[in-house]
């Protein structure tokens, strides 16, 4: 009985070992070899938006830049291949009519109008011309499932824009893709506690379907994918930028960055334990130095 009893604890000590030593393996990231640009700013979420200047329009971009904050913005493509700055999948918070973005041709979606005001969704090449480099970005790819046509043809263009950027996505894939194909591109992998959120799932989805998918997303949140994308950096959601595993990763050297902020109180907590933010509905205290040497250079 006894010996029945050790040879458990044995193989209970193994099965905790690997899984402890395969938890370190599939969460590691690749951090950059040497301090670099992203943590120089903090990035104003879908730009410096307000009641004037809807979230992800050219002015909301401006109105970051005139306050020298970098941008994060997001990235959809059209059913006729045009990449647009927009965060949601469905056009109706923003602009009223329910329908998936990526349904519309371009020319469909410039007829509609943003938050009822007279702004439309901005191309992402509209976008690159306006911001021409002054402050880096962070572009989240909007993606579900496997990469494609939108990874190539962002990258396509972003070799034609002389400024700085990174990208980011919730997809591994997407990540993964500018490992494989555009190393040189700093990728971060987009996390959170997927249980806060309440649209995960939509209503009447197979419950077979839904347990796998959830496992699934305890995988992605606890980022045991970053074996797949070996990520640069993580943006992680600012609730829980203060756990053990992003505290490690941060000891790795991988910059943390927490979104989204949208308090003075929020953002005393997460800079403890992240390297910048991605903010909204407030303003932090911009960092002049780093802003004066840019335009100056």
């Amino acid at each position: 009985m006894l010996s029945e009893v050790s040879a458990a604890a044995v193989i209970l000590a193994a099965i905790i070992c690997v899984v402890l030593v395969l938890d370190r393996v599939m969460t590691k990231a690749a951090p950059p070899a040497e301090k670099t640009w992203l943590t120089d700013y903090q990035y104003a979420h879908r730009g410096l938006h307000n009641e004037h200047y809807p979230e992800n329009s050219l002015p909301a971009f401006a109105n970051a830049m005139k306050n020298g904050f970098g941008i994060e913005l997001d990235v959809h493509r059209t059913s006729d291949g045009v990449i647009v700055v927009f965060h949601d999948s469905n056009l109706k918070r923003m602009t009223g009519v329910d329908g998936k973005i990526k349904d519309y041709t371009f020319a469909q979606l410039r007829k509609l109008r943003l938050a009822g005001t007279e702004y439309t969704i901005p191309t992402l090449r509209e976008t690159l011309a306006l911001i021409g480099g002054r402050v880096p970005l962070l572009i989240e790819i909007k993606r579900k499932g496997f990469a494609g046509d939108l990874e190539r043809e962002l990258y396509d263009m972003m070799q034609e824009y002389g400024g700085k950027y990174a990208v980011q996505s919730f997809s591994p894939f997407s990540v993964r893709w500018f490992k494989k194909h555009a190393p040189d591109v700093y990728r971060g992998q987009l996390s959170c506690n997927f249980s806060l959120c309440k649209e995960n799932f939509p209503a009447g989805m197979d419950c077979v379907l839904r347990f796998i998918l959830s496992k699934l997303l305890i995988v992605v949140q606890r980022l045991g994918v970053n074996f797949i994308c070996r990520p640069n950096f993580i943006s992680y959601e600012f609730r829980r930028v203060d756990s053990r595993l992003i505290r490690r990763l941060r000891r790795s050297g991988a910059p943390i960055f927490a979104w989204t902020v949208r308090s003075r109180e929020d953002y005393e907590r997460a800079k403890q334990y992240t390297d910048s933010i991605i903010f909204e509905n407030f303003t932090p205290k911009k960092r002049p130095v780093f802003w004066n040497q840019h335009k100056a250079s």
